[in-house]
């Protein structure tokens, strides 16, 4: 110790302040001085970056990596139908009975989209059935019809006949234009009888009439029942 204050002088103590503020000073302006991209993630320490630190809009589209933005990261109602381009959700993005009834707008489902496949009858359309049905039992017009072509107006409804040569007669409907037409002999025990019934056929008896034939193995004036369907 005392080596050392015989050789401690004032010279000697400025001279050592003084080094150490020029060391000290030095450092710290070398910290405010950083050069460009000297600092990189291993200068950083865990946490050192914080939603605080960073400046509004700094992180833009590009700066994301790719599917790094997943559903846990999205705020409830962050995502609304403005936020969808068209078109950005298609069919195989759905998930399985993601769209219920409850989803669909009125009107939304029209016919050229529904698979008809797919439909089971309609409650209206069976009763479309029983009133075909019914129709098919008590036609609109019938006529019990001679080999002369004379109707028996006892045996017959909305029907008239004319005979316009052997075995050829036609038959007309009133109030409607037939569709369709069934024709039974009548059995006179003369011998077998067949009868055919032609809708819109050409003359001598054109549409809307019924053209009812009748054989015995040839054209042959026969009486016969008819029935006439819309």
């Amino acid at each position: 110790m005392k080596t050392f204050r015989s050789n401690l002088t004032y010279a000697n103590v400025i001279s050592t302040l003084a080094l150490f503020i020029a060391l000290t000073g030095a450092t710290a302006y070398a910290a405010n001085q950083l050069a460009d991209k000297s600092v990189g993630a291993p200068q950083l320490r865990p946490g050192a970056v914080t939603a605080d630190k960073i400046r509004k809009n700094a992180v833009t589209a590009p700066k994301i990596k790719e599917l790094a933005v997943k559903e846990g990261k999205l705020a409830n109602g962050s995502v609304s139908a403005a936020k969808v381009a068209p078109n950005a959700v298609t069919s195989s993005a759905l998930v399985p009975s993601a769209v219920t009834n409850e989803k669909l707008a009125g009107d939304s489902v029209t016919g050229e989209k529904v698979v008809e496949g797919t439909l089971s009858q309609v409650p209206s359309a069976s009763k479309a059935d029983f009133a075909t049905a019914a129709e098919s039992a008590n036609p609109l017009a019938f006529a019990a019809v001679d080999l002369e072509g004379n109707v028996n107006a006892n045996l017959s409804k909305n029907a008239s006949a004319v005979r316009k040569s052997a075995g050829v007669y036609c038959i007309t409907a009133q109030g409607f234009n037939p569709r369709g037409a069934q024709v039974t002999p009548r059995n006179t025990g003369d011998g077998d009888v067949s009868a055919f019934a032609v809708v819109g056929g050409t003359e001598p008896c054109p549409a809307p009439g019924v053209e009812v034939r009748t054989y015995k193995g040839v054209l042959t004036s026969a009486p016969f029942y008819v029935s006439l369907y819309r």
